[in-house]
């Protein structure tokens, strides 16, 4: 049945009366309120009481007007008679009158001094800093238990993370330093066609993918891939309190779950790297063919001879380096993060940039010391 209503006074008394089915999907009518207030502002109302005889159904629906009513009449300051209602409504409204809602206040923000801001940020770095060397430290001492064969860990576990971080992996690596290698072999063509050397085309594409290039994508592309896939998985392994299960049954979540990630990503990525370094000598030679009518035959000649081993031996130590950072970082970032789904996304992003950044860090580093060294 419709929602009806019907407002009468009988001397002081308002009698609101209620008929139909007033329930959550009923449609209320419109007017209800504005001809329950016109009649409220009239002096001569002092107690308002509902008749609820002819109401079919009811739920919490009848309930909210029923508050909404109680407080006009705090409004007006007129008395409600509560004792007309059925008894389940009244311990309801009593409970909604026992905890009423909190009122949000705003916290008052103090403007901080530029010497604070400085101090606290700088403590903040500090103990972030602190929290990567107790990592390592904990990392490096569960290697060892690996290397003593005591570490507590699932060597399938280590193999479907290599899978994950190496054969599946492939297509988008491939993609990538095919592509980086034919942009390089593209303006390298543009370059050296000026000068009438467009022969040593394979020279420049062979050298700078092997030595450094490759493992600089490569490493890039495990950052946003694997990196920030343990991250992810670490925190919402510690948000589910998992992390705390391993710890309450005398596993070392550093064994179980941190080093399986290391030891795979410490020997995927070099096997990345050599892989990419021939996508990206492939993409050079597409580009020199396409441009320069340089075949295929002469191209591969021009690489083996100007790339060295010592050259691969760089790009793939680059390589190695790239995978332990991406693995520390990742897995540092999940290890530290905090209990909230927020948390979790500020923890993978974190570690995407912060693993970035560190290799092209290290990028320059092992540069200027392959230089000092001439290598």
């Amino acid at each position: 049945m419709i929602p009806e209503f019907k407002l009468k006074i009988t001397d002081s008394e308002l009698w609101v009366e209620l008929r139909g089915d007033w329930t959550r999907d009923a449609e209320f009518p419109d007017d209800f309120d504005d001809e329950l207030e016109k009649l409220l502002q009239q002096d001569q109302v002092k107690i308002v009481l509902i008749n609820m005889r002819q109401l079919t159904q009811w739920n919490s629906a009848l309930l909210t007007v029923v508050l909404s009513l109680i407080e006009l009449c705090n409004k007006y300051q007129i008395a409600f008679d509560l004792s007309q209602l059925p008894s389940e409504m009244n311990r309801l409204i009593k409970l909604a009158h026992r905890h009423p809602a909190k009122k949000i206040t705003q916290a008052l923000k103090y403007k901080q001094s530029f010497l604070h801001n400085v101090g606290s940020n700088t403590i903040a770095a500090l103990q972030d800093v602190a929290d990567v060397f107790t990592f390592l430290a904990d990392a490096g001492a569960a290697f060892i238990h690996m290397l003593r064969g005591n570490a507590i860990y699932r060597t399938s576990d280590t193999r479907v993370i290599m899978q994950q971080t190496g054969a599946e992996a492939l297509p988008i690596v491939s993609l990538l330093n095919f592509l980086v290698g034919a942009i390089l072999g593209y303006i390298g063509a543009l370059q050296l066609e000026k000068f009438g050397a467009e022969v040593f085309i394979g020279d420049m594409v062979g050298v700078a993918m092997t030595r450094e290039i490759t493992a600089i994508i490569t490493g890039i592309i495990m950052a946003g891939r694997s990196g920030a896939a343990f991250a992810a998985q670490l925190g919402t392994m510690k948000v589910n309190e998992e992390i705390d299960a391993l710890k309450s049954m005398g596993i070392s979540p550093m064994e179980f779950l941190v080093l399986p990630r290391m030891i795979a990503l410490m020997l995927m990525m070099p096997l990345l790297a050599i892989y990419a370094n021939f996508m990206g000598i492939f993409g050079g030679a597409l580009v020199a063919y396409a441009v320069l009518d340089i075949g295929l035959v002469q191209y591969l000649d021009v690489v083996i001879k100007s790339v060295s081993l010592n050259d691969v031996a760089a790009g793939v130590s680059m390589a190695i380096v790239f995978g332990i950072i991406v693995a520390v970082v990742g897995c540092q970032k999940g290890m530290s993060c905090g209990k909230s789904a927020e948390a979790v996304g500020v923890s993978t992003t974190s570690a995407v940039v912060t693993a970035t950044v560190l290799i092209f860090v290290a990028a320059a580093i092992m540069t200027i010391i392959y230089s000092l060294l001439g290598i």
